[in-house]
């Protein structure tokens, strides 16, 4: 199996994105700790492991459910593929409810720095979904081609002579008969 462009291109924006939410979140945790000082919220490795390994893990989802979307679409059989989606989504679950008991277990880990980076990609593929949606840029090939294909509609019927549109006639004359070889 030969991973597509897409899901390497996809995965690196997420991790990218995830990457600077975590690394977002050590410093939301430093601020927190400098300005209250004596608050539960304590600064130390564990909040930068926790982090870590919770990207990690958030960004492995991400990527199994990338190939798993690459080998679905590649399935005739409709059953098979909802019964590899369902296998994957499980899987994928199981391992993120797996991290998260280990980071609420583990001393070596801050729970909520663990956890919270669980959220941050589907936060990062919203924020670039609005931001195809603004800019027009990077849409998929299907909604590019679909807007192409809405504005050649669009003035292909602003060129037909018998539009209500057309500028060359007045309003209650009638289109011109076309000549027809009979």
């Amino acid at each position: 199996m030969k991973l597509q462009s897409a899901v390497k291109k996809e995965t690196v924006a997420v991790a990218t994105g995830t990457a600077i939410g975590c690394l977002a979140l050590i410093a939301l945790f430093l601020i927190l700790y400098l300005i209250f000082p004596e608050s539960s919220v304590k600064f130390d490795y564990r909040v930068v492991l926790g982090a870590i390994v919770g990207g990690a893990v958030a960004v492995s989802n991400f990527f199994l459910m990338a190939v798993t979307v690459q080998n679905v679409v590649n399935l005739t059989n409709q059953d098979d593929a909802l019964r590899m989606m369902r296998v994957s989504y499980r899987n994928r679950m199981l391992m993120r409810g797996i991290w998260i008991i280990i980071a609420i277990a583990a001393p070596c880990f801050n729970y909520a720095a663990g956890i919270i980076p669980l959220f941050i990609p589907g936060f990062v593929i919203k924020l670039r979904g609005i931001k195809m949606g603004i800019t027009g840029k990077n849409a998929p090939a299907p909604v590019r081609a679909a807007e192409e294909r809405e504005e050649d509609l669009q003035e292909t019927s602003a060129q037909e002579p018998d539009s209500p549109e057309a500028p060359d006639r007045e309003p209650d004359e009638k289109p011109a008969e076309q000549e027809t070889d009979e």
